[in-house]
């Protein structure tokens, strides 16, 4: 004990003696807490979603905004009804859908009222580009009020089973909005299987590891009650602040929570295992052995917690209300996930001792290294290896350099907002008769001086219908327009119905919107309105500004988040190089993770992109979990240093940490990785990064990258603080210590 209190302070061990000595009162404690979180607290989740991440003053929530006061409603609709059928619909089935879309807008049919139903057929010349002539209807629902995604499709769908559908056609909900609530479902209804397997992911990984029946139930019963515990939280900010991630971020919540919390326990586990191996089985040596490793993690934990938290809190230096949602949901979790974790982990430890590892018990004793002369080849041949200069530093430049090739795969990014639109059949009734670019037309806004000259109109009306980028153009000049003109043209402006050829939201369509909006300018000077204005608004307007906006915060938001990680390494290593270089290898890592995601998503697997919030997220917990890693592992390489020295150091802290790092790092992965059952593109996109990010840190990073760099900075990466020198005495008891019998424990 007064070794241990030595090497982690008499605040680690005091505080930790605490948490075992109110052991009782503390599983008791935190059983309650979970018990009147479920009874008193809200439940996470709801209608709510995590929104774009756009500025109130957005270019196209402007445009859209202006279109509806010089014309009474933007032409924009995120919610459409197809009525389909192949063989045909008649002229006069058409007639009749038409006319209850007019009763719809004049508010004479009963629950539809206050709103505005466009209908639109792909009878011959009436829309421009359509895939088939004659088959369908796709009537556009604007409706007032912005009410919340699930009451907008309610209101479509009692539109659609009001509709007057022909015999043997189907008639479906699509668009923008119903993709969303699509996707809220399917999470929602996957969640539960997803937390289900990845805490049987957890037994099975935890029971093998430690060959005991008991570890992965200590390990569930934290999990268990940080998630319920934060599950309600959330849900409580949520109600009372007004800011709600919802249900896009449950499964990122649940997967992070569960993945930390567990891998705590198993550092918690394996220091508890060894140090009942010491100090005895009775019970005071169980109670040693709880505030022994307790005391030896509790400051690992806690500095791994608080960079998990202010590394995600960093969202908060984005200014949109994206982050806003977002960075508080994974903060607190953060918070939660390390709380419970020093608490009620030494507490149950101090109170199961070697019951914990029943039934094989506490095994043979882990002698990794121990002593000088001969008893030095007992150390692993990696961790000798990696303890030497020359082979550290070819081991660095060699990892340095295949994580470089991985992060220059970064140049080929292309995000979208990946809302899976096609997967209804609705979707693709649309993209049959139609095309996929009539889910969400692109609305043009001209003003200013001209706006109302019919003949300059035709004429950007011309040069528009020429863009390839283009596949039909609604507006002045066009004669399916002709009966619509105040549609179309308002005193001091007019405006132009855009139907790309592209998913709308996708990056390739944002890539031809981008086309369009640097050529319409000069479009308008050519057809004679050169002081004439124009404006975009749309799905892909929004999908575009959406992009660029989470390009804007990055820079921003990942310099915050790297200046907290390094702020926190510095606070806990009290040194400035190794922090810089530890640092570095972190973003390497991300960066060759975000690297290989770009291949097999966009290229092996042919998506096209990622979906925009994908690697921004990832990049930040990313970052903050390798931080973790980073913190095990060097806090165990600088303690050794203190009485062997760095080199030694490394030497004997390689085989002590790399075993918990690899369990926790397979841990992690997985539960991450088991979001790749949710079918939507996010969470499988999302899933990747995380799971591959998590190995790669665990099995290369940690294991090859970072000792290397230890061995090779060496007494320098302790500046501007002093360089360790050994303690003899300390040496030689812990050498004999570690050459201990197993027997003798």
């Amino acid at each position: 004990m007064e070794r241990e209190a030595r090497a982690v302070g008499p605040v680690a061990g005091g505080v930790n003696g605490v948490f075992v000595a109110l052991r009782h009162v503390i599983v008791l404690g935190w059983i309650a807490a979970a018990a009147a979180a479920i009874v008193h607290l809200p439940a996470m989740g709801g209608a709510g979603d995590l929104g774009l991440p756009l500025p109130d003053d957005a270019a196209p929530l402007v445009a859209e905004e202006r279109a509806t006061d010089a014309f009474g409603y933007p032409l924009i609709a995120r919610t459409q009804v197809i009525v389909r059928d192949p063989d045909g619909i008649s002229v006069e089935d058409q007639a009749a859908l038409g006319d209850f879309a007019l009763r719809v807008t004049r508010g004479e049919v009963d629950g539809l009222e206050n709103m505005a139903a466009i209908p639109l057929t792909n009878e011959a010349g009436i829309a421009p580009g359509a895939r088939e002539t004659g088959t369908a209807v796709l009537t556009y629902l604007l409706i007032a009020d912005a009410p919340s995604i699930p009451r907008q499709v309610s209101i479509a769908e009692t539109y659609a089973a009001a509709a007057p559908v022909p015999e043997g056609a189907r008639i479906g909900v699509t668009g923008s909005t119903p993709a969303r609530d699509q996707q809220l479902n399917t999470i929602e209804a996957w969640l539960p299987l997803v937390v289900a397997l990845t805490l049987a992911l957890i037994v099975l990984v935890v029971a093998t590891v430690f060959r005991s029946l008991v570890a992965p139930l200590v390990v569930l019963g934290v999990v268990g009650i940080a998630w319920v515990i934060t599950m309600r939280l959330l849900g409580w900010v949520g109600e009372t602040t007004g800011i709600s991630a919802g249900q896009d971020i449950e499964p990122i919540v649940s997967a992070l929570l569960i993945g930390v919390v567990t891998d705590y326990a198993i550092f918690y586990l394996f220091g508890t295992r060894e140090r009942l191996r010491e100090e005895g089985a009775d019970a005071a040596g169980r109670t040693a052995a709880a505030v022994s490793a307790g005391a030896h993690y509790i400051a690992i934990v806690l500095t791994a917690g608080v960079t998990t938290a202010l590394g995600t809190a960093a969202l908060l230096a984005g200014r949109l209300d994206f982050f806003q949602a977002f960075a508080p949901a994974l903060a607190l979790t953060a918070i939660v996930a390390v709380v419970v974790s020093v608490t009620l982990l030494p507490a149950l430890l101090a109170l199961l001792g070697r019951a914990a590892f029943w039934p094989r018990g506490m095994g043979d004793r882990a002698r990794p290294y121990a002593g000088e002369g001969a008893a030095r080849r007992r150390a692993p041949l990696g961790a000798r290896l990696l303890s030497t200069r020359p082979v550290a530093a070819a081991t660095a430049l060699v990892v340095l350099a295949g994580l470089g090739a991985a992060t220059l795969q970064l140049k080929d990014l292309r995000l979208g907002l990946g809302l899976d639109s096609g997967i209804s059949r609705a979707a693709d009734d649309v993209d049959a008769a139609f095309g996929p670019g009539y889910r969400a037309p692109t609305e043009l806004l001209i003003e200013g001086a001209g706006a109302r000259d019919q003949e300059a109109l035709e004429r950007v009306g011309g040069m528009l219908r020429a863009r390839p980028e283009l596949k039909g153009v609604i507006g002045p000049g066009d004669p399916a327009a002709a009966a619509l003109e105040d549609v179309f043209v308002a005193p001091g402006a007019a405006r132009f119905l855009l139907v790309m050829e592209e998913e709308p939201t996708e990056h390739e369509a944002i890539a031809a919107h981008e086309e369009i909006q640097d050529a319409v300018p000069g479009m308008l000077r050519a057809a004679g309105l050169p002081d004439a204005t124009a404006s975009f608004a749309g799905d892909t307007s929004i999908a575009q500004a959406a992009v660029e906006a989470i390009g804007q915060e990055l820079l921003r938001v990942g310099l915050v988040a790297l200046a907290v990680n390094l702020l926190l390494l510095i606070l806990f290593l009290r040194a400035v190089v190794a922090p810089l270089y530890l640092l570095l290898a972190n973003v390497m890592s991300v960066g060759a993770t975000l690297g290989l995601t770009v291949v097999v998503f966009q290229d092996r697997l042919g998506q096209g992109q990622l979906v925009y919030y994908v690697p921004f997220a990832a990049a930040v917990l990313l970052l903050a979990l390798g931080s973790d890693y980073n913190i095990y592992l060097v806090g165990h390489i600088w303690r050794a240093a203190r009485s062997h020295g760095v080199q030694e150091g490394v030497r004997r802290a390689i085989p002590i940490g790399s075993r918990p790092i690899a369990v926790a790092g397979i841990v992690l992965a997985g539960s991450f990785g088991l979001l790749a059952l949710v079918p939507v593109e996010a969470m499988r996109q999302f899933a990747f990064v995380m799971s591959v990010g998590a190995l790669l840190d665990a099995f290369i990073v940690r294991t090859l990258l970072v000792p290397s760099l230890v061995t090779v900075f060496g007494n320098a990466g302790y500046w501007p603080g002093r360089p360790p020198v050994p303690d003899e005495r300390e040496t030689a008891e812990a050498d004999a210590r570690l050459s201990r019998p197993a027997a003798q424990a």
